[in-house]
């Protein structure tokens, strides 16, 4: 267990998530991710100096990606810090979240921004040198698509090892859309009162469109209503399956952070010195080869044992969940009750721009235990290669 973690209270942010194709479409997420940082931390008051170390998560190229977290750092308004660039797919934000952690437990930094920012729309289109192939023919690779669609080691498409999972669990396409349908009612929570929840964190972002217009993105854009009566006309995605387009998220772009430091920082960057949250443990898993949502139940195991937790002790949980199928099986193997899982919407409805996800998600997360006057809270989400990393949090 860690004990010496923690984040200031609204010392977090998550831009709008955008459906790929959309508004953010053409914005550099680096240069996107640290305007939003420097943004969110203008409207908090607080200095860029403040930060010793920058964890930056982030999983799809852009230009000069090579020099991606030092230039995030500067233009966020600190160029006196690095630290790594991380890319774990979707278990990007836990995975950089929990490094962070414990490079402030051991001592190492003080104050760190963990940021992580990514865009799925015009994903790069990388080109190899072949010369020993025939006619010298060129290696290509879409970023995007042709890593959706076919796991170089589990050579199937995502979608596929989500339905591998539910056969192994007997899940039923009634089953996935209830599911779907349950997620998006959550969603509509957050969206009530004039999106009361979503503006207790969610910082809007600026769009140039030219020298003299300027677009402002305040809320989340493209998301998909759900019925019932339109999820069960819909046909499974892989034929005998339980999965329709309705039943899994989409591949958006934004960016969100969070600020992680020693006790005594914390608390000084404290919005209300009443509320504490502490980070309190990380865990990781990986599944058997193709059944990458199998791998969130035991990475979720293992955050609660590291914290010295149950299911039982915690008040909210929320999950990275592509597919309906992860929360159906989750909710089986480890008995989450459905009144603390997902309030107030997932990834499945929001999107899914990789680097970011998890991250908005912990902030989802600390909002709502914030709400309930405290409590455990536990974020789980899979990735690529049939992986997953979860954290557990504390709110006082």
């Amino acid at each position: 267990m860690l004990k010496n973690c923690f984040i200031p209270y609204k010392g977090y942010w998550s831009s709008p998530f955008c459906r790929w194709q959309g508004s953010l479409q053409n914005e550099h997420a680096v240069k996107l991710g640290a305007a939003t940082a420097r943004k969110f931390l203008d409207l908090r008051g607080l200095s860029p100096d403040i930060f010793d170390g920058l964890y930056l998560g982030m999983t799809i190229g852009q230009p000069s990606w090579f020099y991606a977290a030092p230039w995030f750092a500067a233009l966020m308004g600190n160029d006196k810090i690095s630290g790594p660039t991380v890319s774990q797919a979707c278990a990007t934000s836990a995975t950089t979240l929990g490094m962070a952690a414990m490079a402030i437990e051991s001592g190492m930094y003080r104050n760190i921004l963990v940021a992580a920012t990514d865009r799925c729309s015009n994903g790069p289109h990388t080109v190899w040198p072949n010369p020993n192939g025939p006619g010298g023919e060129v290696i290509s690779e879409n970023w995007m698509m042709d890593n959706f669609n076919n796991d170089p080691y589990g050579r199937q498409a995502m979608v596929q090892t989500a339905e591998n999972v539910g056969s192994q669990h007997g899940v039923t396409k009634e089953e996935s859309d209830a599911m779907a349908l349950r997620r998006y009612e959550q969603y509509l929570d957050s969206l009530a009162n004039d999106r009361e929840f979503q503006k207790r964190y969610m910082v809007a972002v600026d769009v140039r469109l030219s020298k003299k217009k300027t677009l402002v993105v305040e809320e989340d854009e493209g998301i998909t209503p759900c019925t019932a009566e339109g999820l069960a006309a819909l046909k499974p995605v892989v034929p005998g399956g339980t999965i329709s387009f309705g039943a899994q998220t989409h591949p958006a772009d934004g960016n969100a952070g969070l600020i992680v430091a020693g006790r005594e920082q914390a608390a000084d960057m404290s919005a209300d010195k009443n509320v504490t949250i502490q980070v309190l443990s990380y865990g990781f898993a990986r599944a058997e080869k193709a059944h990458m949502a199998a791998a969130v139940s035991p990475c979720a195991q293992m955050a609660l044992d590291n914290a010295g937790l149950k299911v039982a002790d915690l008040a909210a949980v929320k999950t990275h969940n592509p597919f309906t199928v992860n929360d159906v099986v989750m909710a089986k193997i480890m008995g989450i009750d459905d009144r603390i899982f997902n309030n107030y919407g997932s990834s499945l409805v929001f999107g899914h721009p990789q680097g970011p996800t998890g991250a908005r998600c912990i902030v989802e997360l600390i909002e709502e235990l914030v709400i309930k006057g405290g409590g455990y809270g536990l974020f789980a989400g899979c990735a690529a290669g049939d992986t997953a990393a979860g954290v557990v949090v504390k709110v006082n």
